[in-house]
């Protein structure tokens, strides 16, 4: 490496350490003239005070060839203005199988970086399942913890040149994870490890709205033209307990306003042992951020001084 290359690596490193010492936290998830909305598929890559409630999903035939409903909630508190704790559960319904409530599941993201002008941001997370707090037909899976390191990112097109303004509104967002249980074998059951992934495509009504020019239609304005798409795939124990990749592509819309967004995907399955037919999912999201209350501000609103945001 030149010392041209290595001074420019040096500068671009220090702004990113400045950015990410001086980024505040936004509601919603906001970097730059970027919002980037709550996605169903994968997690936005912004730390906030969030309220999803419900999320509602069915499908005609699961990888198990059952009909399947299934409803959730998740509530996102901020600790510091760059550190949440997410808890998430709700109940499964399959016919033929019967009912029962997944196990407890709860998460820490920290806001790790946000680049106003690149639009561009990420988070970190650690993910646990909790054993022993499933019920029905969800008890068996949950037997043991499962754990889940993971990572969030987005990136809006709002840095191309003026040939290309029209697909500035154009975001991605991606996120990678690896889920492992706390022991591969319990009693000669075999547990699988999975490696998730997906990315989502985005295409932002109101940054065309704030950003290029006014639309008249006050229903349109506030639309997200969306198409998700979403992998497991085991990288242990899978052939031992007969696992495959599996997946879904989802195609819709969000609906985003100040206070709140509601979202409506299909759920198309992308392989064989994901299941057949397509289904459907949606959800509401609440920023708590936005609506006058007395659990909308970090826990630490000045932060603990322990790293950046934290």
């Amino acid at each position: 490496m030149s010392l041209i290359q290595i001074r420019s690596a040096a500068a671009a490193l220090s702004g990113a350490v400045a950015v990410l010492w001086l980024s505040p936290a936004y509601p919603h998830a906001v970097c730059g003239a970027r919002i980037f909305p709550a996605t169903l598929a994968i997690d936005d890559p912004g730390v906030l005070d969030e309220l999803t409630l419900p999320t509602v999903s069915w499908v005609p035939y699961n990888s198990d060839g059952a009909e399947e409903w299934d409803a959730s909630f998740s509530w996102t508190k901020t600790i510091t203005p760059g550190l949440s704790v997410v808890i998430g559960d709700g109940p499964t319904w399959t016919r033929p199988g019967g009912y029962g409530w997944d196990g407890l599941d709860t998460e820490l993201q920290w806001q790790a970086l946000c680049i106003p002008d690149a639009e561009f941001m990420f988070k970190v997370g650690f993910d646990v399942g909790w054993a022993g707090t499933g019920t029905g037909i969800n008890a068996a899976s949950g037997r043991q913890n499962s754990y889940t390191p993971l990572v969030d990112a987005g990136l809006g097109f709002g840095t191309l040149p003026p040939a290309l303004k029209y697909l500035r509104p154009l975001a991605i967002t991606a996120e990678f994870s690896t889920t492992a249980p706390g022991y591969d074998w319990v009693n000669g059951t075999p547990y699988v490890t999975t490696f998730n992934w997906g990315f989502t495509l985005q295409y932002s009504l109101p940054y065309f709205n704030s950003q290029l020019a006014a639309i008249d239609n006050d229903f349109v304005k506030h639309l997200v033209p969306i198409a998700e798409f979403a992998f497991q795939t085991p990288i242990h124990n899978g052939g031992a307990a007969g696992q495959t990749t599996t997946g879904y592509f989802q195609p819709g819309v969000i609906y985003e306003a100040d206070k709140w967004q509601i979202a409506l995907e299909a759920l198309v399955p992308m392989t064989g042992a994901t299941g057949h037919g397509v289904g459907v999912i949606g959800s509401l999201d609440f920023y708590l951020d936005d609506i006058p209350n007395r659990i909308d501000e970090p826990i630490f609103p000045h932060g603990l001084g322990i790293a950046p945001g934290i």
